[in-house]
């Protein structure tokens, strides 16, 4: 049982506490359905009522069954306490992936909490959401339900006037600072392959590339981080001075299809032909002759276990510098 204060008015953290829902959340429904209410100290800190807890703990009973927040915040308590008592609710509720898994519906709920960090730009909040989807979903489950979806809602927000340039620049430098550590174990661990992870000449854009290289260096491959905005030559340069194994290319939105196809072409014939060229991205062109295409990172990992598996084919690993 969550421990209820006795004193009459609480802060955010300690209604945290007492009910157990992030305080993220609270937020983000204080915003949207004006509940949990508070009242502002001469401060400006918001304190809420000790009596707003039983109602909490209702909704989050509730939400626990596989009700939405949209469905159960604009309810009255009777009606919720009559919504929960409905014969068969709960085992209808039961049956499905959300009750199953409170995890997961929290998970899918992340982008919405996230963008609320980033309005009020609370670094430590949007941190601390991040690192804790990090360790509860695990790397690829990070990428695909969490980080991704998050980035894309800066689209949205753009759309709908919500978000702003000052907004993406805070968070996208968060997260690519994030990205970068939560790599930095399994660099020092790495001891496969080598990767170069690159994005194609004027294509500054990051993010996806980062992500793509926390998943080759999760499967133990060595990356070589050579970032954005980086010329072809300097790319096959590389090649004739490292033992690559393969280039994993990221490539935004931004860039046409026309230029990416030119380029990952062009790419092809001035790299041997033992090293792989991996292709991702919003921006990617599809299948080229010698690429391999991957929509998402789910499927760039699968495609690094079956080569661990022995199932795909194999890249080589010794030095060499044979040309195109």
């Amino acid at each position: 049982m969550p421990h209820v204060p006795r004193s009459g008015s609480l802060s955010i953290g300690a209604l945290s506490r007492a009910t157990g829902i992030h305080v993220g959340t609270l937020r983000t429904w204080e915003r949207r359905y004006e509940f949990p209410r508070s009242v502002r100290k001469p401060s400006g800190h918001r304190l809420y009522s000790v009596d707003e807890v039983p109602h909490l703990l209702r909704i989050k009973a509730a939400l626990a069954l596989g009700h939405r927040p949209a469905e159960i915040l604009r309810l009255s308590p009777p009606a919720i306490e009559a919504l929960m008592a409905m014969p068969g609710r709960h085992a209808a509720a039961s049956a499905t992936p959300a009750a199953r898994r409170p995890a997961d519906r929290d998970a899918a709920e992340a982008p919405s909490q996230l963008i609320e960090s980033v309005v009020s730009f609370d670094r430590v909040e949007l941190e601390r959401g991040l690192r804790a989807r990090w360790t509860l979903l695990g790397p690829i489950r990070f990428l695909e339900e969490c980080a991704s979806p998050f980035i894309d809602g800066f689209g949205t927000g753009w759309r709908e006037g919500t978000l702003e340039v000052r907004h993406e620049h805070f968070a996208t430098a968060l997260l690519a600072d994030l990205l970068r550590e939560l790599r930095r174990p399994h660099d020092d661990r790495a001891s496969g392959p080598w990767v170069v992870a690159a994005t194609f000449p004027g294509d500054r854009h990051e993010i996806g590339l980062l992500m793509a290289s926390l998943v080759c260096a999760s499967r133990g491959w060595r990356v070589l981080y050579i970032g954005v905005d980086t010329p072809i030559d300097q790319i096959a340069a590389l090649a004739r001075e490292v033992p690559l194994s393969a280039v994993a290319l990221s490539v935004s939105a931004t860039v046409p299809r026309s230029y990416a196809t030119a380029l990952a072409l062009d790419l092809r014939r001035k790299l041997p032909e033992r090293i792989a060229i991996w292709m991702g991205g919003k921006g990617a062109p599809g299948a080229l002759p010698g690429v391999v295409p991957f929509a998402d990172y789910d499927g760039l990992d699968c495609h690094l276990a079956a080569i661990a598996a022995g199932t795909a084919a194999a890249p080589a690993t010794s030095a060499g510098s044979s040309s195109a």
